[in-house]
């Protein structure tokens, strides 16, 4: 008896059947080598995973690739978790991703979990060694590459904030060979500067990046540099979701550089506003009191006098109205022979004692407000200094921060002009 043929849809249709009905490659784990990347422009990636020997086709949805942590790029070693599917119309099958990982991150996540035990068990992360942050440091020193988004930022925040604090960074690498002793040796360099040069805060980190980026962070050597500093540090690495061994032995943990840098100083003109409201409060509770000495010294004091004693004697009516009367006429010549020019001068006293401490207190605020002036930028550029603005709006610290043809800004004390690099 003849067979009767079948249709190409159904043939296609029939195998994708069994390859979805199979256990094994329904959540199949195979580790390859990245080819032929193709991102499209709809968010989906295609690429082939290949071995010394064979390839497959693979498609990596947009929602798995945008949580990626690393940059996929071709000749890339990686392990996919996902499942075989059947493409009816074209013939072909394809391995769907669910979950792609660097070769190795399970290695580096096997040492990370055994120095973090290592490191725990000798205390390195116990809170009561952590030194808290000074509240008005003087000096911050920042361990970090000399380039990059991260330094700039931090710089920024940390002059803007403070008028008043000196930055020094100390450059290094922050990935690749070496980055882990280099970033140690600058750690043991700020803690080795003479008193009246070191910082009063250290902060170590750098921008985000994947975990083999960040890895020079999880390094023992970063951990015992942290763990000796004198110097309090912030660990200010990767993003918020980054952690890392610096970030557990670190005496304060940044979710970013910028926060880090928030942290560090405290903000001038909150200090400045603080100061004032303190200033008319002190003005306001030195009137008061002034007020009701004044009051005090006004009244005789008589009757407040007598209803004590009455109270705490307890006397009849008429022995207590004896007595009161016998002390009005005590107090009374005591009053006459003293006259009221004794009044007078105690109530003078009080007033000129009051005077005098909100003088004094006012004067001491004015001090801490001209010293504060002082330390203004616009102040320095009254001295003939002047601020340059890149294109992007961020002050230029360095020559290396500005390009030959960029446009820039330069802030003066009574203005700004436009101006151009021309070398």
């Amino acid at each position: 008896m003849a067979r009767k043929p079948i249709r190409v849809s159904q043939l296609n249709a029939y195998i994708g059947r069994i390859l979805s009905t199979d256990g094994m490659l329904s959540d199949v784990l195979v580790a390859g080598e990245v080819s032929g990347l193709k991102f499209h422009d709809s968010g989906h990636v295609y690429f082939n995973l290949k071995d010394d020997a064979s390839r497959v086709n693979c498609f990596l949805p947009q929602g798995v690739a945008r949580k990626l942590d690393f940059a996929l790029k071709d000749g890339l070693s990686v392990v996919i978790t996902g499942y075989i599917n059947v493409y009816e119309k074209g013939g072909s099958y394809s391995l769907n991703v669910r979950h792609v990982a660097a070769e190795g991150q399970g290695a580096l996540s096997a040492a990370f979990e055994e120095l973090k035990k290592k490191l725990a068990a000798k205390g390195y992360f116990d809170e009561a060694r952590k030194a808290p942050l000074p509240s008005f440091p003087a000096r911050v020193a920042i361990v970090t590459s000399n380039s990059g988004a991260a330094v700039e930022d931090m710089l920024k925040i940390i002059t803007g904030r403070s008028r008043t604090v000196t930055v020094c960074v100390y450059p290094t690498l922050v990935q690749g060979p070496g980055a882990a002793e280099m970033i140690a040796g600058r750690i043991r360099e700020a803690n080795a500067a003479p008193p009246g040069a070191r910082a009063d805060v250290l902060i170590v980190g750098r921008g985000g990046g994947s975990a083999e980026d960040l890895w020079a962070f999880n390094e023992e050597a970063v951990a015992e540099a942290v763990y000796a500093s004198e110097i309090p540090v912030i660990s200010a690495v990767g993003h918020e979701i980054d952690f890392t061994i610096c970030d557990f032995v670190a005496d304060v943990r940044a979710e970013t550089p910028t926060a880090a840098a928030q942290l560090a100083v405290p903000s001038t003109d909150e200090l400045l506003e603080d100061a004032e409201s303190l200033r008319w409060a002190l003005k306001d509770a030195l009137a008061r009191r002034m007020n009701v000495l004044e009051l005090r010294l006004r009244a005789n004091g008589l009757e407040g006098l007598a209803a004590r004693l009455s109270g705490r004697v307890r006397l009849s009516g008429e022995r207590a109205d004896a007595l009161r009367e016998r002390m009005r006429t005590a107090a009374g010549r005591r009053l006459q022979d003293a006259g009221g020019a004794r009044i007078e001068l105690l109530r003078e006293r009080m007033r000129s004692a009051a005077l005098r401490r909100t003088a004094d207190a006012e004067g001491r605020l004015a001090r801490y407000h001209e010293r504060l002036e002082m330390c203004s930028p616009l102040a320095v550029l009254g001295r003939g200094y002047a601020v340059v603005e890149g294109a992007d709006g961020r002050v230029a610290a360095r020559a290396a921060c500005l390009r030959a043809g960029e446009n820039v800004k330069i802030r003066f004390a009574d203005g700004s002009r436009g101006a151009r690099i021309e070398n």
